[in-house]
This record gives C-alpha cells, structure tokens and sequence, in this order.
C-alpha cells in the first residue's frame, strides 16, 4: 500500500500476571486448592521492524514502547528497527525466502493477506466484533483466518474552506451532485480559487468513488478473484471524479499531482476544498496555523448509491512463524495496543488507533473538527480486496495511467474500466 510515510500506538500489559485465584471451600482441610497457574515470566528478546516515521520525535515514542516494557518485564529485550517504507516490501520478500524474518512487523494493510499466503505469519484468533475496526480486520483476513491485528490507520474525508463556500453562497457537499454544483458556482463566483484538488496520481481519491456509485473492485469466488471494474458503476464513478478536471473544477497540473501536491495547493490557497485524511489535516494547520479557523471537514460526498465510503487504509502488527519467542513476541504486540500508548504515537502522526476502544480514548469523536475522520473510518470505510495479488497490482500502478487516459480525453471512462478489469484480471490469474 502506498500509506502515507507516517505512522501509530497505558503503560502496563493487561493480563499478563494474572493471580491464582480459589474459593474458601478449597482451603479447607483435606481439599486440594483450587488454582489459575500464572502465566510462564517472559525472558528472552525479539526484533522489531517498524516502518520508519521520518521522525525522531516519533522514532522517540516507538523507542520508549522497548524502555517501558523492558521495565515492566525484566529479563526481557526489544530491538527496534526502522525500515523505510519504499525498501519494506523487497526486505520483506527476502527475508521471508531466507527464512530470517524479525519476530514481529508493522505490515501495510495491502501487504498482510500478500505474505499470510505465503505461510508467513502466525494466525490471529478472530476478534470479538467491536473491538478493532472492521475493515481493517477484514484487510487481515485470507482463507477465513486473521494474521494480523489492526495498530493504526485512516480513512479520508472533505476538507473545505468555510470563507470560499460561504463566499459563494453554497452549503457544505454532501452528495455527488451537490460536489458537482457546488465547485461550478465557486469557479463562477471566486474564481481566483480552483474549487478541488483531484489528483491524477491518488487511486485513494478515486478508487472509493466505485464503492460510491454503488460497485466493487473486485469480488471472490473461493480461492480465485476476479475484477468488477468493467461494469456501468465502475464507468460512472471513473466519469465523475475525471469531470472534475475536464471542465477546469480542478488545477490542470493536478493531472500529474500526488497526493502531498494537492494538500500544498490547499495550504497554498489555491484550491478551496481536498480529499485527504486527519494527518494531512494535522499537517494543513501545523504548516500554516491561521487557517485552522477557515477550515471545515465532513464526511466523503455520497455516490448515487447512497454511499459514501472511503478506503481505509494503515497498517498491522504481525508476528512471524519463524519467531523463536512467540510469547514474548504476543506480548510486546498487546502492549502496543494498548490505549494510551495507541494514541501517544497516533497522536504525534495524525492516524487513528486501529481498536474501537482507542479511537474513543483519541479524543476525536468529542472534536468537531476531526470527528468526521473518526466517523469515516469507524463506519462508512471499506479496504481494498484482501487478494495476495493486490500488492503486485499496486506495485505494478496499473490504475493511474488509465485515469489520466480519461482527464486527458484519450479514452472514455467505459474504455479504461474495460482496460483495468483486464489488466487486474490477469494479474489474480498469476
């Protein structure tokens, strides 16, 4: 997955001395005492791979997860290495054939059904429902068995300028059509401002608006998956979001933005609304704090299916088959799922907790301002098929070039949902 280079994570372990316990009856003469045996006093260490924030501070918050725990446990050591998110995935593909993984690993979201299928993680028990966000416990998912448990991750939204739409007399989108109307009265009213930032080079901004128009991705039958891309809803949704750029609602040079691009011109001044997540949010208002009064967010536009879905996208903590300390590996795993040591690191990078019980101790669903973010992610977010194949697709970025096709009128929207169906097609065929 093409994550955002960012990343997420009470400071005891639940559970882990749990004390024997028996009733008075038991400790009678004569009656063999009732007990609960302890669980066995972890020792030994494990190494960690973490996806490198490209921060200290934040390096600084995972590092002090190691110190805390080591505290708590003597006995016991965590290594800790940082590993660049755009070498991860060829470091994990060598060192799964090598058979000389780390114990435990931050894992894209897109990456965890990729390497489950290779046999390379210890399986997960399924999660009571609640406890973790659902998609993203679906994006760990293969065969009907869980490898991974969700840390962080997000789900984007509208961010809007609240002077430029009142300046325009137009009330906050919450529909396609409403999107649609609202960006062509700013082009007519405030038109030293593009109305939004869809990007040529984001599949994250138009990929959902599939699930919006009321289509899937891709579906499963058994082991096999096929793509759904060349239906009417696949074509809508393409024809929608390229709209935008065809009739000059969104920058010219957007066609060849990424993601960061769009969150500049929007800082910048220059586009008056943005798809993006609470850590571009986060980073909006740090890089230039007087607009935070002019900002407002809500949840994506819904599509003519009444939907309103965003990917969610982040990453998970796995631990390794070839882990000679599980326990301890468990353990480290909990403890940084944990609450309060969730959000110390969420925190800082502007994701959410991947539990339900973090997201709540984030403090977000009690902010007007990032509530949405929160509401997106818990209840209107969805994860790209959890395929072993979809990382090769990303990899291969087989989306972006048919996109641009379209916003530069080379293809129609039928076109390229016919050409990615194929092209997706071949690769879940192998």
């Amino acid at each position: 997955m093409r994550t955002p280079k960012v990343l997420l994570a009470a400071l005891c372990v639940a559970g882990m001395t749990l004390a024997a316990c028996g009733s008075d009856d038991n400790k009678s003469s004569g009656d063999k005492a009732s007990t609960t045996a302890a669980p066995a006093k972890l020792s030994g260490s494990v190494s960690v791979w973490i996806m490198d924030p490209g921060s200290p501070k934040i390096q600084g918050v995972l590092k002090g997860y190691a110190t805390s725990f080591e505290a708590a446990h003597p006995g016991t050591k965590v290594d800790i290495e940082f590993v660049p998110w755009a070498q991860a995935h060829d470091k994990f593909t060598t060192s799964i054939a090598g058979g000389k993984t780390p114990d435990i690993a931050e894992m894209g979201t897109t990456w965890t059904p990729e390497f489950a299928d290779e046999g390379a993680f210890e399986e997960v028990s399924k999660p009571p429902s609640g406890q973790y966000v659902s998609s993203l416990v679906d994006a760990a998912t293969l065969d009907g068995k869980v490898w991974g448990k969700p840390w962080y991750a997000g789900s984007r939204a509208l961010i809007y300028r609240k002077d430029v739409l009142k300046k325009a007399g137009v009330e906050v989108p919450k529909t396609w059509d409403e999107l649609l109307a609202a960006s062509k009265t700013i082009k007519a009213k405030v038109p030293d401002i593009y109305p939004i930032g869809y990007t040529g080079l984001t599949e994250h901004m138009y990929l959902p608006t599939i699930w919006q128009a009321g289509g899937q991705i891709a579906k499963q039958d058994g082991d096999s998956w096929t793509s759904e891309l060349n239906t009417p809803q696949a074509a809508k949704a393409i024809q929608f979001y390229t709209d935008f750029y065809k009739e000059g609602l969104t920058p010219k040079a957007a066609i060849g933005w990424e993601e960061p691009d769009a969150q500049t011109a929007f800082i910048n001044g220059d586009i008056a609304m943005l798809i993006a997540g609470g850590w571009g949010y986060n980073a909006i208002i740090q890089t230039k704090p007087g607009m935070e009064s002019k900002i407002g967010t809500t949840l994506e536009p819904a599509g003519p299916s009444g939907k309103d879905t965003a990917f969610a996208g982040g990453s998970h903590l796995v631990v390794f088959n070839g882990s000679k300390n599980k326990d301890l590996a468990n353990a480290f795993v909990d403890y940084m799922l944990e609450p309060a040591n969730l959000n110390k690191f969420t925190g800082e990078i502007g994701f959410l907790p991947g539990t339900v019980a973090g997201i709540k101790a984030s403090g977000y669903l009690d902010d007007p301002i990032r509530k949405p973010f929160a509401e997106q992610l818990l209840d209107h977010s969805a994860v790209y098929p959890p395929s072993p194949r979809w990382g090769a697709l990303e990899g291969a970025n087989i989306f972006d070039g048919e996109i641009q096709k379209v916003m530069r009128g080379k293809q129609t929207p039928q076109e390229a949902a016919e050409n990615l169906a194929k092209k997706m097609d071949e690769e879940f065929a192998g």
